[in-house]
């Protein structure tokens, strides 16, 4: 019961924080779902090769200034989402600089950004970079080693978000309550992740809208499995706040008493529609 309790007690304490920090708690417990979601490229390869001589790219849309990436070459062994025929692929990452002697290691090892070698191989999901020259290297949970023991249960998972992916609203009317939920975690990392800056927000189809939302609301709350996706924490991932006339019950002894709360407002708004996030105009 405690378990229960701390889940509700988490997902409530991420209205009350910054955006920025709530974000920052969504990628640390992100579920296999959002991850292959997110990527443009999800395939097994090996890491053949470092170009010898690093480009310079933006480090983000709208950047000024250029920065200097060390490119991987990649072989494609298995391309599970993204490729067609490319055999290699160029992946990108920005070499950690050896601090002067005596000068500060800011943010330590954890801070690093990710950085490949050549012989590495495994399941990859990516991003394209910006520009489109390269791919990004792997984010932390992106990356699943040859030498991991779960990387045949990980492909196997890459590949049944994208089954469920190509019927989405089938699977989110699915008889199956575990299918439902992949659904629903994919459309709410599809259509709440930022992925351009600045943007604004626009509401969905009001049917796939209204399908995502009983899902949620009706799926089983309570303890979950860490990396599975969870009806709090994608309930709360849609920004539904005060604003729109939801208020989380002053007394949460259960997670059925938060459910309970989300259930009544999604019956009360049923011409609500969930927004996701396009890229703004800019002046």
């Amino acid at each position: 019961m405690h378990k229960k309790i701390a889940v509700v007690v988490l997902a409530v304490a991420c209205l009350a924080i910054p955006v920025g920090m709530a974000q920052a708690l969504r990628v640390a417990v992100m579920p296999g779902p959002t991850r292959v979601a997110n990527a443009d490229a999800v395939f097994v390869g090996k890491v053949i090769e470092i170009e010898p001589i690093d480009v310079d790219a933006k480090p983000y849309a709208g950047a000024k200034e250029t920065v200097k990436y060390r490119i991987a070459v990649v072989k494609i062994n298995e391309a599970i989402h993204g490729l067609k025929d490319e055999k290699t692929i160029r992946v990108g990452f920005i070499p950690f600089v050896q601090p002067k002697p005596g000068g500060p290691i800011i943010g330590g090892i954890r801070g690093r950004n990710p950085e490949l070698q050549a012989g590495q191989e495994g399941l990859f999901m990516i991003k394209k970079h910006p520009e489109g020259k390269f791919y990004l290297a792997p984010d932390f949970g992106n990356f699943t080693s040859s030498q991991d023991k779960n990387l045949d249960k990980e492909i196997k998972s890459a590949k049944q978000v994208l089954a469920v992916m190509k019927d989405i609203k089938g699977s989110l009317q699915s008889k199956d309550a575990d299918t439902r939920m992949m659904a629903a975690a994919i459309q709410v990392a599809r259509y709440r992740t930022p992925k351009v800056f600045p943007n604004k927000e626009e509401p969905i189809d009001a049917e796939e809208s209204k399908l995502i939302l009983n899902v949620i609301a009706n799926a089983k709350w309570g303890a979950f499995k860490f990396g599975d996706p969870n009806p709090q924490q994608l309930f709360f991932q849609l920004g539904i706040n005060a604003n729109d006339g939801f208020k989380v019950p002053p007394k949460i002894n259960r997670p059925e008493d938060l459910q309970k709360a989300v259930q009544d407002w999604v019956k009360s708004n049923e011409n609500y529609r969930i927004k996701r996030f396009v890229p703004a105009e800019t002046k």
